[in-house]
């Protein structure tokens, strides 16, 4: 089975969640498919990597305007690829474009991230072509129940949704020898209780809120970790409020330094302001590593993964008041945290695991093959 996975870019370089759920999706479904990825490659050249099995080719880009990459040759890449299925993740303008002009009538599958939020108001011209491909998708998948019923988008949908909960590399997130010792050293060297946040620093993350929280929240150290262009409000942010001290920009921490923080924390928050935060799936990393999680009540995948007063705590999206509130709790109390972690655990181990992800995904692939075959004259899929 050929399967050509199609979204802006990947992982590595790139950290942002969808690129990395891709790479431990395609590394999962390796050693049952032929599996290739197909994004931009941030440079007017083309190139083929490989990694864990999967190959990556990566076609010329000649800019980006709102976010969208232009790849003129990337409908003959996909056409040249002679796919068994194509899986788009969405959003992806510049995927559904490849799509549609490419000519290829290989099974579409598509994950459905998020919905458009911010950009609304580049949605109504680009109406047509979303309807154009959701219409011819076989299969949506999307990681939870309450984000397809409340998305407006895929109303007209539901029929061809199946939910497949993201999951994560287990043994990736396990400590390893010296590494133990490392998260120690981390504690002891930063003296205070930690509070972690994860993630591309994106407008709908809520740092804002969480710093006004972290006002209110006086023996603690807020370290958030990553990188994105509202790092230097938000650090002027912090000033203003008279808590820079008490704060750490990590910046991007990829590889051990990313799992040695998910232990060595003592809460992990994710104080996200709208749905564009589809389901945080840093949170189920931190939630893997023992560490319970405080994150906002919105009505998407968030309320899945972290169960309130089972795993974490859930708090309303935007109110620093409240999210204070709940780290205090957390912090004053080690016998909840403990308790919590444990649960939070417990729950990934159950539900959220790579391999429950990957084998869900190769049956939605099996089924949609064995559909065409039935529906097509010759028997094949092209």
């Amino acid at each position: 089975m050929r399967v050509a996975q199609i979204f802006k870019d990947y992982y590595p370089p790139t950290m942002g969640g969808i690129e990395q759920h891709m790479n431990v999706l395609c590394n999962r479904l390796a050693g049952d498919a032929d599996v290739t990825v197909l994004v931009p490659s941030r440079s007017r050249r083309t190139r083929r990597d490989d990694g864990d099995g999967v190959r990556i080719l990566r076609v010329a880009e000649f800019g980006r305007y709102a976010s969208v990459p232009l790849c003129p040759t990337m409908p003959a890449g996909l056409r040249r690829l002679r796919p068994d299925i194509v899986h788009l993740h969405f959003p992806n303008p510049m995927g559904d474009l490849a799509y549609l002009a490419s000519g290829c009538r290989a099974p579409l599958v598509i994950t459905y991230h998020a919905d458009i939020v911010r950009q609304r108001g580049l949605l109504r011209p680009y109406l047509p072509v979303l309807r154009a491909m959701f219409n011819r998708a076989d299969r949506i998948i999307v990681a939870s129940g309450e984000y397809m019923a409340s998305s407006p988008f895929l109303r007209c949908y539901h029929g061809k949704c199946t939910v497949i909960p993201y999951g994560v590399d287990l043994n990736e997130l396990a400590l390893r020898d010296g590494e133990t010792a490392a998260a120690d050293a981390v504690r002891g060297g930063l003296g205070s209780p930690i509070v972690l946040f994860v993630g591309v620093l994106r407008y709908y993350k809520g740092l804002d809120v969480l710093l006004r929280a972290m006002a209110k929240v006086p023996h603690a150290r807020l370290v958030i970790a990553g990188r994105g262009r509202e790092r230097t409000g938000l650090e002027a942010l912090a000033a203003r409020l008279g808590i820079s001290g008490r704060v750490t920009f990590a910046g991007e921490v990829p590889g051990v330094r990313r799992r040695v923080l998910l232990h060595a924390a003592d809460v992990f928050v994710l104080p996200s302001i709208d749905r564009s935060e589809a389901f945080g799936i840093a949170q189920l990393e931190a939630m893997a590593c023992g560490t319970p999680v405080v994150s906002s009540d919105l009505p998407t995948g968030i309320r899945l993964a972290n169960r309130d007063g089972e795993t974490g705590v859930l708090v309303p999206p935007g109110d620093p008041d409240a999210l204070a509130g709940a780290l205090n709790r957390l912090l004053d109390d080690p016998a909840l945290r403990a308790r919590l972690g444990r649960a939070a655990k417990a729950r990934v181990e159950a539900l959220f695991t790579a391999e429950r992800m990957a084998a869900d995904t190769l049956r939605v692939y099996r089924e949609v093959l064995q559909t065409a075959r039935e529906s097509s004259p010759s028997g094949g899929v092209h």
